[in-house]
């Protein structure tokens, strides 16, 4: 019997299919550049065998020591999430990952993207945010208490509500 149930497993992998306790799989086509003074909209296809629970994009200034994360949301297609806008000479690369958890506790992460952050007019199809109801609502969250109680002052706060590490 454990023989048939280990080449059911290797027919489902060898044909693509997610396993029963799969975690949850990624698809994000990492942007080259975005503006300053733009807020950003990155997106990722997410699935998985079950249902995913939560989709994040966790970034921070290059070289720090902390992540903070926006929750992305379905739009029906994938999964979008909204970042502060990087301020103008403040900021030059962003890092970032998409990470997604499935109803079983287990979570995906991609590799850690660099997003340059330029001037205007420097990037051919910047992945900024025109939806105003985004833009008036986003929501940070910070991952270590060393963060403090305020964004880094390398992204804009207008329309940022931040949430510190510990706040309820």
């Amino acid at each position: 019997m454990k023989r048939c149930g280990l080449l059911i497993s290797v027919l489902l992998v060898a044909s693509g299919g997610a396993l029963a306790d799969d975690p949850p799989a990624i698809d994000h086509q990492p942007w080259a550049c975005t503006v300053a003074g733009k807020a950003i909209s990155l997106c990722a296809g997410i699935s998985d065998d079950q249902n995913v629970s939560a989709a994040r994009l966790y970034f921070r200034k290059a070289g720090k020591d902390y992540y903070s994360f926006a929750d992305m949301t379905f739009g029906g297609i994938n999964y979008c999430g909204t970042l502060p806008a990087p301020r103008e000479g403040k900021l030059k690369v962003i890092e970032y990952y998409v990470q997604a958890v499935d109803d079983q506790f287990q979570a995906q992460r991609t590799s850690t993207f660099q997003l340059k952050v330029v001037s205007e007019g420097q990037c051919e199809f910047p992945p900024e945010e025109k939806d105003p109801k985004r833009l008036a609502a986003i929501k940070v969250f910070a991952t270590s208490k060393k963060q403090g109680s305020k964004l880094d002052d390398a992204f804009d706060r207008t329309g940022v509500t931040y949430v510190p590490l510990g706040a309820k």
